[in-house]
């Protein structure tokens, strides 16, 4: 029987602040939003600053400001704050833009003024709302200060950045929340989709209970799981656990299993006995792919998720690799196929196979036969994950080459040159490397990924650059493995021809035009931003010829992908509004 909790103790905590850095890894789980006086509510996603050395363990609440520095010679900076402060930012929280100098400086200033929290945008000046720079939220290291700060700092992205700048230039109040959560880190499925033949029992359904009560222990908590499957039935299970001690986390493993047993969609909702809490986790059985990304596509074009083109040749030898992590059941199933997105074909094509080459290998991720894959745990190669010693020998490789008519966000397919065996109980590693040096552009892929959940099995997607990351750089990679029967569906690119965009630029609207075999009952059509933003979504019925208007009147001028989904495959095409 496992156990049925495991208790993770706090290191660097500091029970007499009330405030404190929120690290990459915290155990506590933050949920960071914004209220304006006009009603404005909004969650935001942030970029957790990597290991600074307090956990944040209560609700820091403050009004948002602009702040700017002054430089030696008395002069007036701007929100940039790498020099000293020059107004009192006490009981405030500090709005600083991105750049010029290290994360840490920035919050030590802040908290030096008074600040009791900090708010870092990618990237906005001062009273800026609409500059060219683009950015999503970031991971922050602490540089040479970072371990003086004890006031929570989150990164933005600008579009979220613009929002609070708008409202604090036109004179509205703006409230910050840096919430602690006691319920976070749902657990059920090995991955966002399993295929039926690898079913395997869900033994590693887990939730984390947090006590944030720095004195009192909680006598007993019930934590349940209830199951929803495609038909709508219910399977219900629970754990209590018991003397659950003041500021301590703990890992709710549930001793009852699940087995899906029917392909669709599943609803995972997790209660517990104290809070009003609710946690949701979803997953898919398929008839025949693995993915970790839940569909979700981010397009990965703003550069936050690789190295940049310098370090990409001068650090990591034009190394950049990125993967998932499968698991079988208890029975051996055939691969066949393997399916990955970046969004730079374009950018990376050369005319030459070597450069423009592709490698996809699947690996045995666990030699050892132990059932687990080291986490968390960065190695020098992939030797470390083989925890018996020796060598990672892949056990099947293919290639894709890019074409000169490949586009951005659609998947790349490649079929194994024999069919692939993956035996029972076992955990393999999928990986699509990429070698920039026989390339020669200087550039790196630019991967898309799907979602940042994590899974059962705590490993999922990985990323190669100098050394094997187990954390996947926080995102899942659309990096997918198709079994034995898969052979058309929407992970397989759609034919150039059979969408078309025009005019393009477009000033008013854009016409997507279709040349599809049959009929579609459903067509599934988003839009993204350059910066991988969703800006539209639209389901169209009963799709085969004929010509559909969008609307892009309200859009700014720019460049943006309308990726179009149907059951004959994926495609994206690229298009320019200019008014």
């Amino acid at each position: 029987m496992k156990k049925a909790f495991t208790l993770l103790v706090f290191s660097c905590i500091v029970v007499s602040s009330l405030v404190a850095q929120i690290p990459r890894y915290s155990p506590i789980p933050v949920e960071v939003r914004i209220e304006t006086q006009d009603g404005l509510i909004r969650v935001l996603d942030y970029g957790k600053p990597a290991e600074w050395c307090d956990t944040l363990i209560q609700t820091v609440i403050g009004d948002v400001t602009w702040a700017y520095g002054i430089d030696s010679l008395g002069n007036q900076t701007d929100s940039l704050v790498c020099d000293s402060m020059a107004s009192d930012l006490t009981g405030k929280i500090a709005l600083i833009s991105r750049g010029d100098c290290e994360f840490g400086l920035k919050a030590l200033r802040a908290q030096e003024a008074g600040a009791i929290g900090v708010i870092i945008v990618n990237r906005l000046l001062l009273g800026e709302v609409d500059g060219t720079a683009v950015g999503g939220p970031i991971g922050m290291g602490g540089g040479a200060n970072g371990a003086q700060v004890h006031i929570p700092t989150v990164s933005l992205s600008k579009e979220d950045g613009i929002i609070i700048g708008e409202k604090l230039n036109a004179g509205i109040p703006v409230t910050a929340f840096f919430e602690v959560r006691s319920f976070s880190s749902p657990r059920t499925a090995y991955c966002y989709q399993t295929p039926l033949p690898a079913v395997k029992p869900l033994e590693d359904i887990s939730a984390v209970y947090i006590n944030i009560d720095p004195l009192i222990t909680i006598p007993s908590v019930t934590v349940n799981a209830e199951i929803t499957n495609p038909a709508g039935a219910t399977t219900t299970i629970s754990q209590t656990i018991a003397n659950v001690a003041p500021l301590s986390v703990i890992k709710v493993d549930f001793d009852d299993t699940y087995t899906p047993n029917a392909v669709g969609n599943y609803n995972v909702k997790f209660t517990n006995s104290l809070t009003p809490d609710e946690l949701e986790s979803d997953f898919i059985i398929s008839d025949y792919t693995y993915a970790i990304d839940n569909g979700d596509i981010v397009p990965n074009t703003n550069g936050t998720l690789e190295p940049n083109d310098t370090t990409f040749t001068n650090v990591y030898g034009g190394n950049f690799f990125v993967g998932n992590v499968y698991r079988t059941g208890a029975a051996a199933v055939t691969a066949t196929h393997a399916s990955f997105m970046i969004s730079n074909p374009d950018e990376l094509y050369t005319g030459q196979d070597a450069g423009d080459k592709f490698t996809i290998r699947i690996y045995n991720a666990d030699p050892d036969g132990n059932g687990s894959v080291p986490y968390p745990a960065a190695f020098p190669s992939y030797l470390g994950l083989n925890e018996s010693g020796g060598p990672l020998i892949p056990i099947a490789t293919t290639e894709y080459i890019l074409k000169d008519t490949d586009q951005g966000f659609q998947f790349f397919t490649a079929e194994f040159p024999s069919p692939v065996t993956l035996a029972p109980n076992k955990i393999y590693l999928l990986m699509v490397e990429y070698n920039g040096l026989e390339a020669g552009v200087g550039i790196p892929p630019k991967y898309a990924f799907g979602g940042t959940e994590r899974f059962a099995g705590e490993v999922g997607s990985m990323v190669f650059v100098d050394s094997l990351l187990t954390d996947g750089f926080g995102v899942n990679y659309i990096v997918r493995l198709h079994l034995q029967g898969f052979i058309s569906g929407t992970d397989n690119p759609l034919e150039d021809q059979k969408i078309s965009l025009s005019p393009n630029p477009a000033s008013k609207s854009v016409n997507l035009e279709f040349d599809l075999n049959q009929v579609a009952t459903e067509v599934e059509v988003l839009t993204f931003d350059f910066t991988g933003r969703l800006v539209g979504s639209r389901s169209l019925e009963n799709v085969q010829k004929g010509r559909y208007p969008f609307d892009v009147s309200k859009l700014p001028n720019g460049t943006y992908f309308m990726s179009v989904n149907t059951p004959e495959g994926f495609r994206s095409k690229k298009f320019v509004v200019m008014h």
